[in-house]
C-alpha cells in the first residue's frame, strides 16, 4: 500500500512500513542545538561569593569591607600602642620600647582600629605583661598579668581606647624591674602581635 509520509515534515511516496517511515524520519530531524553557555553580564573583576562570580556592583559594595575585614584589629596610628607618661591620660608618648623610665607615673595604652562588621565578642584582644623584679636574691621574682578585652568599631574620628592597660610607677618598691608586653589581635586567619618593654629602678 503507498501512502504520503507527511509527519516528518517531507512529503514523498514510499512502502509504509516501520523501517521505511523510520529511515525517512532520521534523515529530516536534525539535532537540537547545544543549549547557549550563560552570560555574566557587565563583570569587572575577578571574584567569587558563594561559589558565583562578583559582579562590578558587588566589588563596589564588597571590596572595602572585605579589606578591613582582613585587616583585623589594628593600631590606629604610629603612636597608638605603647608607653605614655601618665596615670588616665596619655600625658606623653614614649614608645612601644621605653628604655629606663625617670621618676613619674607610666602607662600601657591601645588605640585600636577596628574593623565595621561584626557583633560584640567578634573581635578581641589579648593583653600579657610579664616583669622581672630584682630583690637582690638568686633568682629575680617573674611578675605576670593577663587579661583579654572584647573590641569593637569606634567611629570615623576615634579609634577603641585600651588605655590604661597597665599602670606603673619609676621607681619601683621592691626592687628594680624589666618588664615585656604584648597586645595581640585576634583572627581566625592569623593574629597579629605588637610588642615593647620597660625598666624601672629600685627605689
Amino acid at each position: 500500500m503507498l501512502v504520503f509520509l507527511m509527519a516528518c515534515g517531507t512529503p514523498t511516496t514510499a512502502e509504509c512500513g516501520p523501517e521505511e517511515c523510520a529511515a525517512v524520519c532520521d534523515q529530516n530531524t536534525a539535532p537540537a542545538p547545544a543549549p547557549a553557555a550563560p552570560t555574566e553580564g557587565k563583570a569587572g573583576k575577578q571574584g567569587k561569593a558563594g561559589g558565583q562570580k562578583m559582579t562590578t556592583f558587588e566589588h563596589q559594595l564588597l571590596d572595602e569591607v572585605l579589606e578591613d575585614v582582613r585587616a583585623g584589629v589594628r593600631p590606629w596610628d604610629d603612636q597608638a600602642v605603647g608607653v605614655c607618661a601618665g596615670k588616665k591620660e596619655c600625658t606623653s608618648y614614649l614608645g612601644m620600647d621605653a628604655g629606663v623610665l625617670a621618676k613619674g607615673d607610666y602607662m600601657v595604652k591601645a588605640e585600636l582600629r577596628v574593623p565595621q562588621i561584626g557583633e560584640k565578642g567578634t573581635w578581641k584582644v589579648d593583653f600579657h605583661s610579664e616583669c622581672s623584679i630584682d630583690h637582690g636574691a638568686a633568682a629575680p621574682e617573674v611578675r605576670t598579668y593577663d587579661r583579654t578585652y572584647d573590641v569593637w568599631y569606634g567611629g570615623p574620628e576615634r579609634g577603641y581606647r585600651l588605655m590604661p592597660l597597665r599602670t606603673f610607677e619609676s621607681p619601683s618598691k621592691g626592687g628594680a624591674q624589666t618588664c615585656k608586653y604584648t597586645i595581640t589581635a585576634k583572627h581566625p586567619d592569623g593574629d597579629k602581635v605588637y610588642a615593647g618593654s620597660w625598666s624601672t629602678p629600685a627605689e
